[in-house]
């Protein structure tokens, strides 16, 4: 594959912008103290950023012309790139990927020891392997689902690529709705609704009771959560697959309902009477991902 010109996207660690540019005095105070809170802070901003100049020299001693930008200034205008490499962990590489098309992505956990780092491929360590993996065309991009949303046919920006929840916006209130797939529809009261494709089968759909599929899979499934059901009743949809081909309806019966995508930073309202479609994207995410790795889920007792 040829690198021509490649897209950092990378986080600000928590001592970064909390008490390098907020100068948050509570904090300042706790981290003085040695608090546990924020025992592992420093330890992780200071591999974050190891690792991210790391990349930038893996980068230019292959002469690979680059750009880089933290997540939160990231537009749609990245069709210009050969790759998008994202540095930090789930939350960067998430981030990164709504408004992702037709340029292949790859994760690096810049701070393996707190992050996770369940869609990144690379770390510090195995960059410039990974890296020239890609360049020799010994590694190819995973093609993975995500999911298009529309609001009264309208289409969200954002695709969703771990999963939306479907609630009231107050996590103590009641989640009211209606529900509909093929020619079937039920009413139903829960804590929420979660829907995702399979690489978030893994995360809140998994802890929900959703199945773990292959981060390959080409369905994408549903899990009602916290149904609230009066003695003798039961509903018809309470978990399922969908096949890609076909979509699911919600639509609101909640004054102050909204739609979480990907955790809690993007949300839209979602009141009385608004419908929600939810499909199969056309766009699949090309990502460098192992294609096993939602594998290390489905043996747990």
């Amino acid at each position: 594959m040829k690198l021509a010109k490649v897209l950092v996207v990378f986080k600000k660690s928590t001592l970064q912008l909390q008490a390098l540019e907020y100068k948050e005095p509570r904090f300042l105070k706790l981290l003085e103290e040695g608090h546990a809170s924020v025992a592992k802070v420093k330890t992780a901003h200071e591999q974050h950023m190891d690792t991210l100049e790391a990349i930038e020299a893996a980068l230019k001693a292959r002469g690979i012309a680059y750009d880089s930008c933290h997540r939160a200034e990231l537009d749609e205008k990245t069709k210009h790139y050969d790759l998008l490499i994202t540095v930090g962990g789930d939350g960067t590489f998430l981030d990164a990927s709504h408004n992702l098309r037709n340029v292949p992505i790859l994760g690096v956990n810049s701070a393996p020891g707190t992050s996770f780092g369940h869609f990144s491929l690379a770390n510090r360590n195995n960059f410039e392997s990974v890296l020239e993996q890609i360049i020799n065309d010994e590694l190819s991009p995973e093609r993975l689902l995500r999911l298009e949303l529309s609001i009264n046919g309208k289409v969200l920006p954002e695709l969703v690529l771990n999963e939306v929840l479907i609630s009231h916006s107050n996590p103590a209130g009641t989640s009211r709705y209606i529900i509909k797939i093929g020619d079937k529809e039920e009413e139903q009261r829960s804590s929420g609704l979660w829907v995702g494709p399979p690489s978030g089968s893994t995360g809140a759909l998994k802890s929900a009771g959703a199945e773990v599929l292959s981060i390959t899979d080409q369905r994408f499934q549903y899990v009602v959560r916290e149904a609230w059901t009066r003695p003798g009743q039961h509903f018809m949809f309470v978990k399922g697959k969908i096949p890609r081909s076909q979509h699911m309806i919600i639509i609101s019966q909640m004054r102050t309902g909204a739609l979480y995508i990907d955790g809690q930073h993007i949300e839209y309202p979602f009141p009385l009477g608004d419908e929600l479609m939810l499909r199969a994207a056309d766009d699949d995410l090309l990502a460098f991902v192992n294609p096993q790795v939602n594998d290390i889920f489905l043996n747990e007792s």
